[in-house]
């Protein structure tokens, strides 16, 4: 007969899987984790989608026409590229969509890198030198096609044009006449060359200090992250058998806990990855918003449509663990059932079978005692 268990193993034994129903949920992000967020090939096919470049182009070209206006000490911005979105797109076609992806790449491989701790620091360089040599041999040509997005010169910008020495500060953001337009290409086109000049030849990230402000030490909160994620499925399994020493009295009811606990915790995971698929796209993006600077919203496009991306596939996986989990968990549940069905139809044949020889048994009993009595007679 099997031993009962008492009460205060079944309430250890709660208590435990409560915490492993705690625990699945952050244990199913182990594997996409390790397979998605943190591998580089992830990205590389990503990096080829033309959506994934066209958005990218965008997002540079923004970043140049917004530092276009940024005037150093003693400058005003000048008129002519206060239209940052019309400067963008004059300027999208020079951010030639091969530099996108290369530069997209190498960013996404240093991050890695750094994420993976095969760098010390998490700095990205994204290599300029090939962008500038485009701007700068186009830019007459690009002088000329931000001057025809104006509307054509009145009599008083024409006269502003013509008295005085006339500097890009002052100089009126109109369409010149043709017998002006070289001389307003040539002032657009030297502050093109000039600032061109002063970009140094790599754009640099630090993505510690992007986080230093809320993070005392991010390279050690992150390693600890990291470790008590990849240490999650261990301590799941470790609790799991815990759970099951406690009730190993009653095997019977081990297995049917063990199997119910899985089903529950699946289904939780399942419930909560839903919901997270569902606000996914509000999730990102408060994400996003939260992490890039105010010099760095150009971005910000790009890495939502990325980590978007990145984010559904995660919960994809995430399902996928959980829906095994939960297999797993019906599998143990319906055997132990089955095993119980046959473990009583057992049982009741054994009882079945107790009570004609019990019959028998009491009968020759009977037979010998009635025999001995006529001895006895006799």
């Amino acid at each position: 007969m099997l031993e009962k268990n008492s009460f205060w193993r079944k309430a250890i034994a709660f208590l435990l899987s409560v915490l492993i129903i705690v625990l699945v949920f952050p244990t199913t992000f182990s594997a996409p984790l390790e397979c998605i967020v943190l591998k580089d090939d992830t990205y590389s096919t990503m990096l080829k989608s033309d959506e994934i470049l066209g958005i990218g182009q965008e997002a540079f070209s923004s970043f140049i026409a917004n530092q276009l206006i940024q005037p150093s000490e003693n400058e005003i911005v000048p008129p002519i590229f206060l239209d940052t979105e019309m400067v963008a797109d004059v300027i999208k076609p020079y951010v030639t969509k091969e530099w996108v992806q290369d530069s997209l790449a190498s960013g996404t491989h240093q991050l890695l890198a750094f994420l993976n701790f095969k760098q010390p620091f998490g700095i990205i360089n994204i290599d300029l030198t090939e962008l500038k040599k485009n701007v700068l041999d186009g830019r007459m040509e690009l002088a000329e096609n931000i001057l025809s997005r104006f509307a054509s010169c009145d009599t008083q910008e024409i006269k502003a044009l013509t008295s005085g020495t006339v500097g890009i500060a002052n100089m009126p953001a109109c369409n010149p006449p043709q017998e002006l337009k070289e001389k307003a290409i040539s002032v657009v086109s030297t502050y093109i060359e000039e600032f061109l000049y002063q970009i140094p030849q790599q754009y640099s990230v630090n993505v510690e200090e992007a986080v230093q402000a809320d993070v005392e030490d991010p390279l050690l909160s992150y390693s600890i992250f990291r470790w008590s994620v990849r240490l999650l499925p261990a301590l799941t399994l470790v609790l799991l058998i815990l759970v099951a020493l406690c009730l190993r009295k009653n095997p019977k009811e081990m297995r049917s806990w063990i199997g119910k606990l899985l089903i529950i915790a699946a289904v939780v995971s399942l419930v909560v990855i839903l919901i997270l698929l569902i606000g996914s796209e509000q999730f990102t993006t408060v994400l996003v918003n939260n992490a890039l600077s105010a010099d760095q919203e150009a971005f910000g496009t790009l890495l939502l449509k990325i980590l978007q991306s990145i984010t559904y596939q995660s919960l994809l996986w995430m399902a996928a663990s959980a829906g095994a989990l939960l297999v797993v968990g019906l599998v143990i549940h319906f055997l132990n059932r089955i095993r119980r069905k046959k473990d009583e139809e057992t049982t009741g044949q054994e009882e079945a079978l107790e009570g004609p020889v019990q019959d028998m048994l009491e009968t020759k009993r009977e037979m010998i005692e009635g025999a001995r009595e006529e001895e006895t007679e006799e």
